[in-house]
């Protein structure tokens, strides 16, 4: 696979590489590497936590927004606008 930088981030890359005396290539494939597992990780989170809502409104812990809403509505309704 190739993938192309634009030349800032290239510069950045090349630069922290040398600073940390590290190749470049290697550098970029940890970063991707680091990144990747980040963001594969917040996903299962977030897929986890959509999980529980579901089942918790499933079980009665919760109730569907829209129930909320129609309640809270029929409870206070709007005054008339003038």
């Amino acid at each position: 696979m190739t993938i192309i930088l634009e030349p800032e981030t290239e510069a950045k890359l090349r630069e922290t590489a040398q600073r940390e005396g590290q190749d470049a290539d290697a550098l970029a494939n940890a970063l991707l590497a680091e990144v990747l597992e980040r963001k594969a990780r917040e996903f299962a989170e977030e897929v986890a936590a959509i999980q529980e809502g579901l089942d918790a409104v499933r079980e009665g812990r919760e109730r569907p927004f829209e129930e909320f809403l129609a309640e809270h509505r029929a409870r206070y309704p709007a005054a008339p606008m003038k």
